[in-house]
């Protein structure tokens, strides 16, 4: 789903991209127009950009990000660029996982690769739901709840929120705090770089280990349960013995007696 507003495109402050200020109507106009070249290349990399308005957005997004990663502007973010981007924007300490993430066995990652891989990544597929359980338990902003669901806010629709976009933020999220945006913002980079977040990702790792423990305690109860009736018997066997033995002692004494 869309957003279903007519003006949502990503505004940098202090960048001049020709396409910050477009809507996806204006966006489209300048592929079809007479001599641009734009529309066979962004139809090559995807076809969806050639007619699909939230996917031009969305790329528009995509594009905006790689160029804050690629700092030398030659079209491909480098080990270098990246490791810097995580250390000093996404204020990661130690990035060499988001680090091998990010790149694979690709060690420079054009705008292609990287809409490629988002396209690819669980995000892309989440629903309405799937995203305002992110807005709560990751982001932990609860009180925009309301506002997304009404937007219908899809996984479609995060590179979006990784954007620095005073007409997003503000006109189309009624976010006034800056902390928010702030936070909201990063949160979706990271999301749309590295994917889904541990706690809202499904862990199918966590679920078998949560069945082998049931397993396992179920198997214990068990264990105990025969191990309880064994020894009961073994006690009550030996007590038998010892009864047997007794009376043969008895017997014995009495024998001697006479």
């Amino acid at each position: 789903m869309g957003l279903g507003v007519p003006m949502i495109s990503q505004e940098r402050p202090g960048e001049g991209s020709q396409f910050t200020h477009w809507s996806g109507q204006q966006f489209t106009a300048l592929l079809d127009s007479p001599g641009h070249t734009g529309r066979p290349e962004f139809c090559r990399i995807d076809k969806a950009l050639c007619h699909d308005e939230d996917e031009q957005l969305s790329f528009e997004a995509v594009r905006n990000i790689h160029k804050q990663m690629d700092d030398d502007a030659n079209g491909n973010v480098d080990v270098e660029e990246s490791d810097e981007f995580l250390r000093e924007d996404l204020n990661y300490h130690d990035p060499a996982v988001k680090h091998s993430t990010f790149h694979g066995e690709d060690k420079l990652i054009s705008v292609e690769d990287l809409w490629k891989a988002w396209k690819t990544s669980e995000v892309y597929n989440w629903t309405v739901d799937e995203v305002v359980q992110w807005l709560i338990s990751y982001v932990e902003l609860p009180q925009y709840e309301e506002t997304f669901r009404k937007l219908q806010l899809s996984g479609h629709a995060m590179p979006r929120l990784a954007v620095n976009n005073a007409t997003m933020m503000g006109t189309v999220l009624k976010m006034t705090d800056r902390s928010h945006r702030q936070k909201l913002q990063l949160k979706a980079l990271d999301t749309v770089l590295f994917g889904p977040p541990l706690l809202t990702r499904h862990n199918h790792l966590k679920d078998f280990m949560l069945v082998v423990s049931i397993v396992i305690g179920v198997g214990g109860c068990w264990f105990a349960y025969i191990q309880n009736r064994y020894s009961k018997e073994h006690m009550k066997k030996m007590m038998k013995d010892l009864e047997g033995l007794h009376r043969a002692e008895q017997s014995l004494h009495d024998l001697q007696e006479r």
